[in-house]
């Protein structure tokens, strides 16, 4: 009798947490569903901040790193032979644990809709992290603050500065060896000879400047006798604005023996192809073996700090609409103008650009961090604080990862 009122029980039991399954289920499908809703709307509201927070903090994490990663290192070489002895010692031991337990865990398995409802706690809560970490922004290898060289707009008021802490010389360790950025060899003519002698007056890790109408008339005379051996300067900006002063700088940089380039700062809200064309026109005709590779300056939005309202996947759009135009009218793959931290924020970390040479700006570290894709960068601008004879008041600095002949070869 005891036997048949317990099993009596027991089913009844097994019904009620059946219906009780089947009525909760859904219920907590629908919960999950708002509360998966009200994350995302929370991410989608915080997100614009926590970007812009993480700009204004990346230098100083940047610097935090640099400084903390020989002791990091050093730790890391004096705990791993104490950790090797520790694990040798104890890895039988939990090898045994983890058999056992494996053992009892099957001897006690959770049934299918208890398991569900702890899963649906699981996402949920996973869900509320994601409003703390995944709004911060992609990781990226490197945190620095894009640089700041746009011009003066008449809708417009540029007010990024980029922060370059403690300027510290570039490492030129190997600089002698004949190599480039990445992106630098496969943008040089085919069959493109360069005699020692020349390659020899550049130089390795040539040092260069970068101008725009904010410097004003310079004696390029004076620049190129100081030791400069190019200068990128400003052609256009966006589908309106050209630098009233870019003949006479281009030219004249020219005229002194400088290799010359021309950028243009990019603005994603017009057309890419008519960029292109602008700064293309501007430039005017190549092929003196002294001009450099165009340059597409990709730096946050001066008015928002954003990414111009675009997502990840037309920001790449407009970006690789622009320069397969530079290389349909020049010939040449154009070069990348970016900091590491609109790298990570505005394209991804995308990986897609690899074969373009990177003009790198990455202020106040010793050597900076390559965002993906590429090997290497072609340049990098280190400060915008230098002092050059024949310029008055400071102006960007930038140094170039390769020979003399790998930066002769990049011009046409």
């Amino acid at each position: 009798m005891f036997v048949r009122w317990l099993r009596h029980s027991l089913a009844v039991l097994t019904a009620l947490a059946e219906r009780v399954a089947r009525w909760s289920a859904p219920r907590l499908r629908r919960g999950h569903e708002r509360l998966v809703a009200g994350v995302e709307r929370i991410r989608d509201r915080l997100a614009p901040w926590a970007r812009r927070l993480w700009l204004r903090l990346s230098p100083l994490v940047e610097r935090l790193r640099q400084r903390c990663a020989p002791l990091v290192e050093r730790a890391r070489r004096r705990v791993e032979p104490a950790a090797r002895r520790v694990g040798a010692k104890v890895g039988p031991h939990l090898s045994t644990a983890r058999a056992k337990l494996a053992a009892t865990t099957s001897r006690s398995r959770v049934s299918p809709r208890t398991r569900s409802v702890q899963l649906t706690a699981a996402v949920a809560a996973v869900g509320v992290l994601a409003v703390l970490v995944g709004t911060v922004g992609p990781d990226t290898s490197e945190r620095t603050t894009p640089a700041a060289h746009t011009v003066d707009l008449p809708t417009q008021q540029h007010t990024e500065a980029g922060d370059p802490g403690v300027l510290t010389a570039p490492n030129n360790d190997g600089g002698a060896k004949e190599r480039a950025g990445s992106g630098e060899q496969k943008s040089a003519p085919a069959g493109k000879r360069i005699s020692p002698e020349a390659a020899a007056a550049v130089g390795p890790n040539a040092s260069g400047i970068d101008v725009s109408n904010h410097n004003g008339s310079i004696d390029w005379n004076a620049v190129a006798g100081s030791g400069q051996k190019y200068a990128f300067v400003l052609a256009t900006d966006g589908g309106t604005f050209t630098n009233p002063m870019f003949s006479e700088q281009f030219h004249g940089a020219k005229q002194a023996g400088l290799l010359t380039g021309a950028y243009h700062f990019g603005r994603p809200t017009g057309s890419a192809v008519a960029q292109a064309d602008r700064l293309m026109d501007t430039m005017g005709p190549t092929g003196d073996g002294r001009t450099l590779p165009p340059v597409l300056d990709l730096e946050v939005s001066p008015s928002t700090g954003g990414c111009y309202g675009k997502t990840t996947a037309q920001m790449h759009t407009w970006t690789q609409k622009f320069l397969d135009r530079v290389q349909e009218r020049s010939g040449q793959r154009g070069i990348i103008y970016a900091s590491p931290s609109f790298w990570s924020t505005c394209m991804g970390g995308s990986q897609a650009f690899a074969q373009h040479p990177l003009w790198l700006a990455s202020y106040g570290v010793s050597q900076p961090s390559v965002p993906g894709g590429w090997n290497n960068y072609s340049f990098w601008q280190y400060t915008e604080k230098g002092r050059v004879p024949g310029i008055s008041g400071p102006v960007d600095m930038n140094r170039f990862q390769g020979s003399g002949a790998d930066l002769l070869r990049l011009a046409r």
